[in-house]
């Protein structure tokens, strides 16, 4: 018997203190891996913490384990990967935030991707997690999963889904329709 928690089956929290975070804050949380599409991710929340005004930055990497081993026995095996994430983590965020006046919390957690994602928004108040993906479909989707589709449909707060602009393949519409007020 496993002891993961399923999210889609939590029931709903009657919670008459949500949000905890001060009237005006917007927790985001960004969850990054050390790739283009945590680049994306990051990015995106940068932006929407800039464009916000009083929104702190929860930058977090998952080191991935399901192990059903003691806790003790899984920090042993990964402690020179979690230091590892530890440094990377710091300079990704840094190579990114360069003189940006947003304040930023950096987290490494280990765990199932998905469920201490939300572990982390419920933690940190959040308000929205923005998460990139690799766009994988059909076979690829199937054979490796989509951590962002998983959090999708089971999130209990807005995910946004950071991705590139890239309108290549389209053409503009001959005549749009003019905006209505």
């Amino acid at each position: 018997m496993s002891d993961t928690i399923n999210p889609l089956e939590v029931p709903p929290i009657e919670r008459p203190d949500w949000p905890r975070h001060a009237p005006g804050e917007y927790p985001i949380l960004v969850c990054v891996q050390f790739d283009d599409t945590g680049h994306n991710a990051l990015d995106m929340a940068l932006r929407l913490a800039e464009t916000h005004g009083n929104a702190p930055l929860h930058v977090a990497h998952i080191v991935g384990d399901t192990s059903t081993s003691g806790r003790g026995a899984v920090l042993d095996r990964h402690s020179q990967e979690f230091e590892q994430a530890l440094r990377a983590l710091d300079e990704f965020v840094m190579a990114r935030l360069r003189d940006r006046k947003v304040t930023v919390k950096q987290h490494v957690r280990m765990g199932d991707v998905v469920e201490t994602v939300f572990q982390l928004a419920y933690d940190y108040d959040a308000e929205v997690i923005v998460v990139g993906t690799h766009g994988r479909t059909g076979v690829r989707k199937l054979a490796f999963g989509s951590v962002a589709q998983r959090l999708v449909e089971a999130a209990r707060c807005p995910v946004l889904i950071a991705t590139p602009r890239d309108f290549t393949g389209m053409s503009q519409t001959l005549i749009p329709d003019p905006p209505r007020p």
